[in-house]
Parts: structure tokens; C-alpha cells; sequence
């Protein structure tokens, strides 16, 4: 079992990297907002301040290297890549599935890399909701967690996503019963993400009655998992179903302003952050954080730590760069400011 799913792992950071898996019609919904430029915003660019604080940490930025990889070998150099690269930059870090390592002990080496090559920034392991269902107990999870050294951990919903992958689990039958005891039983902070379809205010609300208070928003308009399972089948009337939903989900923008209903949730957004402009949109209308993954995968597999740290500072300066010109000195006043970014479709 752990070498088929090592092995899928690796096709998909693959195809992720070479392959065309983005939204065609659908989009984030980034592009119909705008922000109000300040001409006269009173403040110095030098002393904008785009620090935040995340599970106990002060980030320099509101910044996330989202879930990519995990256990196969391949991973261990990108982990640590990725892992030196948020630590110099002082974003977090969010690991990819730890399967691999509650199946096989021996995969453990690609995720504890990070905290080695990150002792200074929030890192955070990630698990299937299915495979809570069936496999996985609080005891046996705490465990692996202290051994990679995280604060804290994400349950990732994909429903769809197990519905079209040829070795999928669709079993989500008692998953809001298992996301509650985890959180009931784990010592750790628990987020609950999507991986691209983006989340429901119903979903949400449902999430915060469990007891959640972080989502992970992961909306549509950026990477299409239905894309990426589609180059995996062999299966043409499997590859013809798969193509029934290249444009399904929920818009990123759509699904932070579902969130955001809730009161009191706490949001990351992803989902097609693949610009720096984007991620200060996303901060704007409301998120503590915002994440991406497959930019900084594929600017480690062009350049290395260097050309991350870059991208990195791109998505960061730009951030700045909108505070200032919408006259916000610190995230308080930008984050959810509805007076500096205005709807406007093009």
C-alpha cells in the first residue's frame, strides 16, 4: 500500500510541475475586485508592517508554502528546500499528506527535514478526512505529530478528488464525527482545508459546530485536481467522466466571503494564489493568511531555495507595496478594510 501511494504522490508533483492542470472558465474572481488607490495615503513605504502572528509565531508575512509533497524520496529535498526557504523568509510551512509515514515509519525522514531545516517558523502536517473514517486513531496521529515536530494539523477534504482518482477512497460517511474527536482528543490545533473545490458557508457552518476554528478556504480558479487525476487514468470513460468536472467547485473569492459570515472563523485562503497581487487581495477581503503551492513548487524545480525565497518576497513586497497605496500601515486596518478594495467586473 505505502509504494502505491508513494508513487501517486510522485505522479502528482509531476504532472503539478509539467502539465496544464489549471481552471479554463472558471477563475479565482480575484480579477473582478480592484483596490482603491490612495493618492495621498499620509504614511512611509518603510514603515508598513506586514508581520503576523499564527499559532504562536510572528510570521513576517501572512504568507503559506501550502501542502505539496510527502514521503517518497523525492520529497525529503523538496521538504527541506521549501522548509529552509520559508525559515529564511519567516512564512509558514504546511507539510503534504503524512499517510505515507503512519503506514511505513520508514517515510518519517521526509517530513522531519522540515523542522530541522525550520526551527523558527509554524509548520503543519496534513491528513486525508477519509482516511480518519477508518485508519487513523488520535493516539497513533499524536504520535507521528511529535515525531515531525508540528504545531499543528490539517484534515483535508476532497471528495471529489477521491471520487475520480483511480485508487481513490470516497468513504466520508462519519468524517464530521471523526474531524470532532480529533479535535476533542489531539493536542494540536486543528484546520480544516479543501484542496481546490473551495468550501461551502454550509460546510463552514457545520465546521464551526464541530469546534473548528480555522478553514483553509482552497476555493476554485487555480490547480484542478480533477485535471491532474484525469493524466493519471488509462481508463478513456474514466478520463470522459473526470472531464465533467474540470470546472467544478467554489471560486476562492466566493468561499473567503463564506467564511467570513461566520463569525469568528478564521481563514487562510488558497486557491489560484498565484500572483502577489492576489494574495494581498485575499488578505484585504478578509484572510488572516494566504497560501499557495504550485508556484513555489515550480520555482524550487527551476532555482532552488534562491529562486523560492525570491517568489516569496515578490508575494510579500507586493502586499506591502497595496498597503501603502491604499494608506494602511498594519494588517489590522488593511485585513477586511471594505473601503480600500471594491468590486468592479471588467
Amino acid at each position: 500500500m505505502t509504494k502505491k501511494i508513494l508513487t501517486r504522490k510522485k505522479e502528482h508533483l509531476q504532472i503539478a510541475n509539467d502539465e496544464p492542470i489549471h481552471f479554463h472558465e472558471l477563475t479565482t474572481g480575484f480579477e473582478d475586485y480592484h483596490f482603491v488607490h490612495n493618492a495621498l495615503p499620509e504614511i512611509d513605504l518603510k514603515d508598513v508592517n506586514i508581520k503576523a502572528n499564527f499559532l504562536g509565531y510572528e510570521l513576517q508575512s501572512p504568507l503559506m508554502i501550502s501542502s505539496i509533497s510527502g514521503g517518497e524520496d523525492e520529497s525529503k529535498q523538496l521538504n527541506r528546500d521549501l522548509a529552509r526557504a520559508a525559515n529564511q523568509s519567516g512564512i509558514a510551512l504546511s507539510l503534504g499528506s503524512i499517510r505515507p509515514a503512519l503506514e511505513n515509519p520508514e517515510c518519517i525522514g521526509s517530513y522531519q527535514i522540515a523542522r530541522k531545516e525550520a526551527p523558527n517558523i509554524p509548520i503543519i502536517a496534513n491528513i486525508g478526512a477519509s482516511q480518519l473514517v477508518k485508519e487513523y486513531k488520535s493516539k497513533q496521529l499524536s504520535k507521528i505529530l511529535k515525531q515531525i515536530d508540528v504545531n499543528a494539523i490539517s484534515i483535508h477534504l476532497n471528495p471529489l478528488q477521491e471520487a475520480l482518482q483511480p485508487e481513490g477512497e470516497p468513504h466520508f460517511k462519519g468524517v464530521s464525527r471523526a474531524i470532532e474527536i480529533l479535535r476533542e482528543t489531539l493536542p494540536y490545533p486543528v484546520i480544516v482545508k479543501e484542496v481546490g473545490f473551495g468550501l461551502s458557508l454550509d460546510a463552514i457552518k457545520r465546521l464551526q459546530k464541530m469546534g473548528i476554528q480555522w478553514v483553509d478556504v482552497a476555493g476554485s480558479g487555480g490547480t484542478s485536481w480533477s485535471r491532474i487525476e484525469h493524466h493519471r487514468m488509462k481508463s478513456q470513460n474514466k478520463k470522459d467522466i473526470a472531464t465533467q468536472f474540470f470546472e467544478w467547485g467554489i471560486p476562492t473569492v466566493e468561499s473567503i466571503q463564506n467564511a467570513i459570515k461566520v463569525k469568528q472563523m478564521k481563514i487562510i485562503a488558497s486557491g489560484g494564489i498565484d500572483t502577489g497581487l492576489k494574495f494581498a487581495k485575499a488578505i484585504a477581503l478578509g484572510a488572516e493568511l494566504a497560501g499557495a503551492a504550485i508556484p513555489f513548487l515550480q520555482a524550487r524545480n527551476k532555482g532552488g531555495v534562491t529562486r523560492v525565497c525570491d517568489l516569496i518576497n515578490v508575494y510579500s513586497e507586493t502586499l506591502r507595496i497595496a498597503m501603502f497605496c491604499t494608506g494602511n500601515q498594519d494588517l489590522a486596518r488593511f485585513r477586511g478594510n471594505k473601503s480600500i478594495i471594491s468590486y468592479r467586473k471588467l
